[in-house]
This record gives structure tokens, sequence and C-alpha cells, in this order.
């Protein structure tokens, strides 16, 4: 599974906080193989642990070889996709999108935060995984979602 909750991107995330303060060509290249993973044009669902923000999330804060800004604008995108106007505002399904959720993980904030992290000026990220020191260079900034 590619997903940040439970599979190879929540991997390269460690990885990645790793990779920033220590430097080791075999991790460095496991990173690399899983970057592919985040690059996927459909995944099922949106939230950030089990959906398309996971991998916003971590295109937004890798400095893995071969990440590119366009494949962050891409998944920033496809993340429109499953936007739900809500009393005025924007929602996302949760898991098994069958109803709205404002949760972290499989919800609406999940989603907000990681295209915070992929817009904002300023480092935007987890508690347990923080913005790395080192931010991706050449990154467009205040890009807005559109259906």
């Amino acid at each position: 599974m590619p997903y940040l909750g439970g599979g190879s991107v929540g991997i390269a995330m460690v990885l990645d906080s790793y990779l920033a303060r220590r430097a080791d060509e075999e991790l460095r290249a496991a990173a690399v193989n899983v970057l592919p993973a985040a690059r996927y044009r459909y995944y099922a669902q949106p939230g950030l642990f089990n959906g398309r923000a996971g991998m916003v999330l971590h295109l937004s804060r890798t400095t893995t070889p071969g990440a590119e800004p366009a494949h962050l604008d891409a998944q920033v995108r496809a993340l429109a996709w499953y936007g739900i106007p809500y009393q005025g505002h924007l929602a996302f399904p949760g898991d098994q999108m069958m109803r709205l959720s404002m949760d972290l993980g499989t919800g609406t904030a999940g989603c907000l935060l990681a295209l915070g992290a992929a817009r904002h000026d300023e480092p935007v990220g987890l508690p347990f995984l923080p913005p790395l020191t080192q931010r991706p260079q050449s990154r467009p900034r205040h890009g807005v979602v559109t259906r």
C-alpha cells in the first residue's frame, strides 16, 4: 500500500526526517524507490492517512531526488476531485467515501493540513513529523485548488 498511515509513503516520510540529519545512501535509495507511490494518478480516498492528502503532505516536504514541483501540483489539483461544498465551506468525505469527515486522519482536517503544507509560506506539519529543516526548493506557493 502506498499510504501515509500504513504504507510506503509513511516510511518515506520517516526516511526523509532521518536523512535530513544523517547521510545514508542505502536509505536514500529506498526513499527514491518509494517516490513513485506518491505520484499515482488515482487514490480511492482523499484522507491524510489512507488517501491522496498523505501524498500531498509527503511531496510537500520531501527532498528526495526525483521529486518535482509538478508532482506536488498534480496531487493538489487531483485532491479537488473529492471536495464537497458543505454549509458554505469545503469538506472532504472520510474513509469509504460514505459521509463527510472533519477529522485529521480520514477527513477534512487532514486534507487541509496537507494543502497547508503544500501551499503555505510557513512550514506546516504534524507534531510527530514536523517539516524538514531544509525545505524543498522552487516549489510554487499560494496555489488554489480548483475543480
